[in-house]
């Protein structure tokens, strides 16, 4: 039998997949840390919040109205509203909201530089809390929040604690395709955090611990995705990252698929940049499974779709050069190719092993997609009809994901700057 590069680079490809796949099933199936009702005991501590907003108008003022809803004493929270280069009402409306609601304590420390990571550190320089919460303008939080996510701080060793995050009321196929997503998302980081393995402390009301931060220097200003930063450079200090499922964000998705496509190349694009910039801890052993399995794959979905997708087209661009040969020797009689075109399928020269692959990464899948709903208690019907969305992001939604890789690279190609938004 005769091996091609396709041939090779698909055994190899469905190997990682495949090993991954059994690898995460036995992770699943291990045995949980018991988990302990704790509760807050004694004095509540000061809470910080900060709400970095650019041209977060449409939502802003809901997004303050979960956090003065929030399960909490008054007097013991304090929100930061952090106005980035806004060029809208963002800060009219905060103003407005102010006016609204003299009882509870919100500032507003505006800055002209689009930087969320700037906005971050303008916030937390004159935080008070001894825990600060990020809260991104687009995204609103459950009243049990705090209740849940501070008794978590047990461990001085821990530093951060996420909530589950959905998204809110989708109605279009796009909305519905991310609901899927983030679903089945949240499962990937019930799976890492059983390893201490979470790699990015996501926007919507991720909390840490104030002293920590500052202590390694609080956010970076220049990275595109600085939740992600963030949570790799705590893991490079040996920290832990906590994630609870006791606790609904709730945030607003893209409703276009050119704004989901410039979002997903700067998340894929920053954990890219910062794979590479903190390259001495993949295969590391200092940092466990996080240097040894996280690391490693936060990049490594790209990397294979890029090379997929490059085999792929070289193996059509071979077929259709051999198959211009073969029609310019008959002349381009394509009627008399097509009269005596004939099927004559033969069962035994299918590729078996591949299909046998592919159906096994089919189930693994399907058993996924499952599985989340079930531990996000979700229905996939809670929102309608669903059908069209379920069949476009099971057929469709890879291929763009494809698309929002081959462009990062053509960015590392061609040295492309990165975009915020």
């Amino acid at each position: 039998m005769i091996f091609t590069f396709l041939d090779v680079v698909l055994f190899v490809t469905y190997f990682l997949l495949l090993f991954l796949s059994i690898f995460w099933l036995l992770v699943l199936f291990s045995p949980e840390e018991k988990k302990k009702e704790v509760k807050i005991t004694g004095k509540f501590p000061l809470f910080s919040v900060i709400v970095p907003a650019h041209n977060e108008q449409r939502s802003i003022e809901a997004t303050l109205q979960s956090l003065v809803d929030l399960d909490y004493p008054k007097d013991k929270i304090e929100i930061i509203v952090v106005p980035n280069a806004c060029t809208d009402r963002t800060t009219e409306i905060v103003e407005q909201f102010i006016a609204r609601h003299p009882s509870q304590k919100i500032t507003i420390v505006t800055q002209e530089v689009p930087s969320k990571g700037k906005a971050m550190n303008n916030g937390l320089a004159v935080a008070k809390g001894e825990f600060f919460a990020c809260l991104d303008a687009d995204s609103f939080v459950s009243s049990n929040a705090l209740q849940v996510m501070l008794p978590l701080f047990e461990d001085e060793n821990i530093a951060a604690v996420c909530p589950m995050i959905k998204v809110k009321n989708p109605k279009s196929v796009l909305e519905k395709v991310q609901w899927y997503e983030y679903i089945i998302n949240m499962f990937h980081r019930f799976l890492n955090a059983k390893l201490n393995c979470l790699h990015v402390t996501p926007g919507p009301f991720s909390v840490y611990r104030t002293e920590v931060i500052r202590k390694i220097g609080g956010f970076d200003e220049q990275t595109i995705t600085e939740d992600l930063e963030i949570a790799v450079r705590l893991q490079k200090h040996q920290y832990r990252i906590l994630h609870t499922f006791d606790v609904i964000v709730e945030t607003i998705a893209p409703s276009s698929w050119k704004a989901l496509f410039r979002q997903r190349v700067r998340w894929y694009k920053g954990a890219t940049d910062n794979t590479i910039r903190y390259k001495e801890m993949i295969f590391n052993k200092k940092y466990g499974d996080f240097g040894y399995l996280r690391m490693p794959t936060i990049i490594l979905s790209g990397i294979l779709a890029i090379v997929l997708v490059g085999t792929f087209l070289q193996a059509i661009t071979k077929k259709a050069y051999f198959t211009f040969f073969y029609l310019k020797d008959i002349n381009f009689d394509l009627l008399t190719l097509l009269k005596h075109f004939s099927i004559n399928p033969n069962l035994l020269a299918l590729p078996f092993s591949r299909l046998f692959v592919a159906f096994t990464l089919m189930a693994f899948s399907f058993f996924v997609m499952i599985y989340s709903y079930k531990l996000i208690k979700e229905r996939i019907t809670n929102h309608g009809r669903t059908l069209l969305s379920l069949i476009t992001y099971l057929l469709i939604y890879g291929f763009f994901m494809t698309a929002v890789w081959m462009y990062i690279g053509f960015m590392f190609v061609r040295k492309k700057k990165n975009f915020w938004n």
